[in-house]
């Protein structure tokens, strides 16, 4: 396959069967390199684990699934570094470009599926999200991005990040291939009530004025029941992302801690330095970490007992260039992780798309309950219906 977007890795072509007929026939699957798929490496982003790797003779279960739902694999895809950013670069092999905009980030980590479905090289892109990795790239390529419920999809051979944060995440350019997605692997229908949508406004005071003002006017458009509300939770978004990031920090370490000792050499000097600064965190802040997010998850668990959804931007702030000093790299991680920890503190479920009336295309989410994946679906074609 031709790929001018560098969003797949270099391997040679392995056959990969799938099922003749099935939800998800004629639909290209491009499957993120954390997965393991028969007759290939997995490099995680990475050339000391590619070097280790050897040829996989089995392929995850997740991957299976799909390609057993009729979904044809057309490659594996690129990722940041052992997918510990939110950017798309890799100093082993290269950022993809992203095709709606080749001066800015493609997005990470699961930038070389968010490239491939963009540029129309796939109709499924399979990826990871830890702290924001299919909802950021899905957003900055216009793309639907979704985040399931934590422990919905099965995660085996599948290297991990930040266990108790990753889950397998799918990006699509619409929201109907993506419904089927949600059927073929095993989500559960939504129930009858229709939600009410609720705007928290802390969150949106965050993002610019009048695209948020656009974002609330899109939603009260569509006629549903809408309202607004000071905060969804007692903890500011600055002691929520703290709280987040210790807590990936020290798993992130834990994940990578032998890698690292072997071959510290052949990680990138910023993906090294936070792996880092896992190590160095005391255990008292990590447990402080874990109260936080067992009380926020408490927290909302009782507000989604009123059988709302919840309407957030997606992103905090435009995506800087792909030429951009490291310092405005961590600067936009560092906000965009502010409204993204959310779903991975609570284990809930996030839906990414385009709200294609406003100014500059802007994405926007519903966060949901547990296993309300499927809802948030529903919601979201009303707010997109013509």
């Amino acid at each position: 396959m031709r790929d001018p977007w560098n969003a797949f890795m270099p391997y040679p072509d392995a056959d990969v069967g799938h099922a003749a007929i099935g939800p998800l026939s004629g639909l290209r699957l491009a499957v993120k390199d954390l997965f393991d798929v028969a007759g290939y490496p997995t490099a995680a982003g990475n050339a000391a684990v590619l070097a280790g790797s050897g040829i996989k003779t089995s392929t995850a279960p997740l991957v299976q699934t799909l390609l057993d739902a009729g979904a044809c694999f057309v490659g594996k895809t690129n990722t940041d570094e052992l997918a510990y950013s939110l950017i798309g670069g890799n100093i082993h092999f290269g950022m993809p470009i992203n095709p709606r905009d080749p001066d800015l980030i493609p997005g990470g980590s699961s930038s070389g599926s968010a490239v491939a479905v963009a540029a129309g090289l796939a109709d499924i892109g399979l990826g990871t999200d830890t702290s924001g990795s299919i909802r950021l790239p899905a957003a900055v390529n216009g793309l639907i991005g979704w985040r399931p419920t934590h422990g919905s999809l099965d995660n085996r051979a599948l290297r991990p990040l930040a266990p108790s944060f990753d889950v397998p995440g799918i990006m699509t350019r619409s929201l109907e291939p993506m419904a089927a997605l949600m059927s073929a692997v095993g989500m559960p229908a939504a129930n009858d009530r229709p939600p009410s949508i609720l705007v928290p406004e802390d969150i949106f005071a965050t993002i610019d004025g009048a695209v948020a003002d656009e974002m609330i006017a899109s939603l009260r458009s569509t006629g549903m029941p809408v309202r607004r509300t000071n905060a969804i939770a007692s903890f500011c978004l600055s002691d929520l992302a703290l709280a987040f990031i210790t807590i990936l920090q020290r798993e992130a370490w834990e994940s990578n801690r032998t890698l690292f000792e072997r071959s510290p050499e052949a990680i990138a000097p910023d993906i090294a330095a936070r792996l880092l600064s896992g190590s160095r965190l005391d255990d008292e802040e990590v447990r402080e970490a874990g109260r936080i997010r067992k009380l926020f998850s408490a927290e909302i668990d009782r507000l989604f007992c009123e059988n709302v959804v919840v309407a957030l931007p997606t992103l905090a702030m435009n995506p800087p260039r792909r030429d951009a000093e490291l310092e405005r790299f961590a600067a936009f991680r560092s906000a965009c992780i502010k409204l993204l920890c959310l779903s991975g503190l609570g284990g809930c479920p996030q839906l990414a798309f385009p709200i294609v009336n406003c100014a500059g295309n802007v994405s926007l989410s519903l966060f949901g309950a547990r296993s309300a994946d499927r809802m948030l679906m529903n919601v979201a074609r009303q707010l997109t219906a013509e």
